[in-house]
């Protein structure tokens, strides 16, 4: 009789390996969606598959009971928050979807969570435990809120910061192009105005120059006259 091993389960009839196949698909599905889920998320998803009932073989269902005993294990939920899974009873009718000898490798890690947790309450010490676990996790329930607001703020600055320093650079990009333009570039204002202050400073030497003349000739005749006066007075 031939055997189908889905998920690290034996099968020995293929409708069920078939059903195993899809489900352990949907499993996969799942992981994948939950990847980024914080504690919350993946409560909320156990839940969900919990009220649609996808799952009625070993690897649906000892996929649910881990992932149980993971919310359990991390503290933040106590055994009433989380419910347990849910019973199928075909499962039990039908011994051909498993054999023994691999049946409880697969299936030993996620027994214990449903035997542990009921151990413990019927102690006296593991009650009070309970309860400090309890306010424990009323208390993260509390701060969760206040701490996620928190953090969005601050990603919310740091966004701002950062457009306001990419901003800033781009102005003073501008600016050093600016005065590098201005210093590389030959204007035509600013060489027709360089033009115009050489002719005018031109045309004002050469005024200057032309009264020089015109005072060094009336000098010249003063001096003339004044002589001729002398000798005119001599005589």
């Amino acid at each position: 009789m031939a055997k189908y091993n889905i998920g690290g389960y034996i099968f020995n009839d293929e409708n069920s390996a078939k059903k195993a196949a899809k489900e352990l698909k949907t499993v996969e599905y799942v992981l994948g969606q939950m990847k980024d889920a914080d504690e919350e998320g993946v409560l909320k998803v156990y839940k969900k598959l919990l009220k649609q009932r996808l799952f009625s073989t070993e690897v649906g269902m000892g996929f649910l009971n881990q992932l149980r005993q993971n919310l359990l294990a991390t503290g933040d939920f106590t055994e009433d928050d989380i419910p347990p899974v849910y019973i199928i009873e075909e499962s039990v009718s039908e011994p051909t979807t498993q054999t023994k000898p691999k049946e409880r490798p697969a299936s030993d890690p996620v027994l214990p969570p449903k035997s542990e947790p009921k151990a413990t309450t019927e102690t006296e010490a593991p009650a009070k435990e309970k309860k400090v676990k309890e306010k424990k996790v009323k208390e993260r329930r509390e701060k969760k809120p206040i701490s996620e607001s928190d953090i969005g703020i601050v990603k919310r600055l740091r966004l701002i910061n950062r457009l306001l320093t990419v901003c800033v650079i781009a102005l003073l990009l501008c600016v050093i192009g600016m005065f590098y333009i201005s210093s590389t570039i030959n204007s035509p204002t600013i060489l027709n105005y360089k033009e115009a202050i050489t002719d005018e400073y031109a045309s004002w030497k050469q005024q200057l120059d032309d009264r020089e003349k015109a005072l060094d000739e009336r000098e010249a005749r003063l001096n003339e006259r004044e002589a001729n006066v002398s000798d005119i007075e001599g005589n």
